[in-house]
């Protein structure tokens, strides 16, 4: 009983980390701009990889997983900024 406790009480933390975390970069307008030049520069990329069959030896994949990466960043930028305030 004990364990299904602690599961549920750490389940319940996570989500609201992950709410808290997708929920703060709105908070910051700039970064929140940043995040959507980040993914319409996915979507270029996407349309890219499409239009030449994916012809672009690894790279697009891997520049499409920095951006994700850089998203990534954003968002605990903003998590990081609320804790510290």
């Amino acid at each position: 009983m004990k364990r299904f406790s602690l599961i549920a009480a750490s389940a319940g933390l996570a989500l609201c980390c992950v709410a808290t975390a997708f929920a703060a970069p709105s908070q910051y307008p700039n970064l929140e701009a940043a995040q959507q030049l980040i993914d319409q520069s996915g979507s270029h990329i996407e349309a890219a990889r499409k239009d030449h069959h994916d012809q672009f030896g690894g790279h697009a994949e891997r520049a499409l997983q920095l951006l994700q990466q850089a998203k990534d960043e954003l968002r605990e930028a903003a998590v990081y900024n609320e804790r510290h305030r």
